[in-house]
């Protein structure tokens, strides 16, 4: 009886202590920025304010910058369509969001460096991977469209410099999934400028690797016209558009800007992109994957990684696109949040991570 007692007393513990933590996790917190919409034209397809959430940590010098993914809007009708979503259109966004998986929890135990930081939550508007440095006002339907991505970028950092005190910062993760990991790829070094000289800056795409590549999707050529409609030469990385007269559209590709990039990187990318697969490739044929697959590797490898010896990348065999893998996904010795937790502490010297099992392997996911 006595026991059963005392083990009721450390099952009340345990809950109260569980519930005290769960307790202390802070939503992110709307930050919808009015007036750089007024001022600077820094709103979404629709033409209402851009926006992020903040998610203060108690390691108050350390950020995590996040860019949300979503997809491109890849023609007039498409963009149209956005526009009367939250992937166009700030109208409808809540006053807090709540995440707290992968590289955004809050506990130690799930994410080892970054789980004290302050946290930043961009939210996609724009259609455009944050690219969009169009002037004009483009009429279509019943409607007036905005391609103003780049102009979201800078009023976010300014906000977070000018209210937050970003300058302060002693580290900087900037990150981003799928159309924000490509974001990650094509700003790192913009937004690296505007941080303090002083500040260790590095950058974590998530699935942002997409290829230039005109398979029956014809990805490539929907992703030019995203460049062209949103005037985007100067909204992505200036080197990369140096190196490619003639051919600025290449710049819309994290693997035309990869040898270009200054900014530390580290990439969490899979071989067998679930996103990339039908949307890129366009087959579901194993031997096509497994060729497609095989020709990321070689591109992310030449690159990014033979470019300079702070680059590395998490690679692995596992058919997903971003998700919820940052602890489960690993090789004998690292998942995605050691592998990176490594790099960094290293001085961003660390050794790729490389699944290279052959399309399909469901082991990959979960060993």
């Amino acid at each position: 009886e006595e026991v059963t007692m005392r083990c009721s007393l450390l099952v009340i513990v345990v809950l109260a202590l569980s519930a005290s933590a769960s307790a202390q996790v802070q939503p992110f917190k709307l930050n919808l920025l009015t007036t750089s919409a007024k001022f600077s034209g820094a709103v979404c397809l629709d033409g209402s304010p851009s926006a992020y959430y903040l998610r203060p940590g108690t390691n108050t010098n350390k950020w995590l910058i996040f860019f949300q993914g979503g997809g491109w809007c890849t023609d007039l009708e498409d963009c149209y369509a956005r526009s009367k979503t939250r992937l166009g259109s700030s109208k409808s966004y809540p006053a807090t969001i709540n995440i707290q998986s992968g590289y955004f929890s809050p506990y130690q135990t799930q994410n080892p460096m970054m789980y004290d930081w302050n946290m930043v939550h961009v939210q996609y508007c724009d259609g455009g991977s944050f690219s969009g440095r169009n002037e004009t006002v483009t009429p279509y339907k019943d409607t007036a469209l905005y391609f103003r991505g780049h102009r979201i970028l800078k009023a976010v950092m300014y906000d977070l410099l000018l209210k937050h005190k970003l300058g302060k910062a002693t580290d900087v993760v900037i990150s981003g999934c799928s159309a924000g990991g490509l974001a990650t790829y094509l700003h790192a070094d913009e937004i690296r400028s505007m941080l303090p000289k002083q500040t260790t800056v590095a950058a974590m795409p998530d699935s942002g690797f997409f290829l230039d590549y005109n398979g029956p999707p014809k990805y490539g050529e929907r992703m030019r016209w995203v460049f062209e409609q949103n005037n985007a030469t100067d909204g992505v990385n200036a080197d990369c558009v140096k190196a490619n007269p003639g051919n600025e559209s290449n710049c819309m590709f994290a693997e035309h800007t990869a040898p270009h990039i200054q900014t530390p990187l580290f990439a969490l990318q899979s071989r067998f992109d679930a996103w990339q697969i039908p949307n890129v490739l366009g087959s579901n044929e194993t031997a096509d994957i497994q060729e497609f697959g095989l020709d990321l590797t070689q591109r992310i490898t030449r690159n990014l990684i033979a470019s300079s010896p702070k680059h590395s990348m998490f690679l692995d065999s596992c058919r997903h696109h971003c998700g919820n893998v940052w602890t489960t996904i690993h090789d004998a010795k690292h998942t995605q949040a050691s592998a990176f937790d490594a790099w960094y502490g290293d001085g961003f010297g660390h050794s790729p991570v490389f699944q290279s099992e052959p399309y399909p392997c469901v082991e990959c996911c979960q060993r």
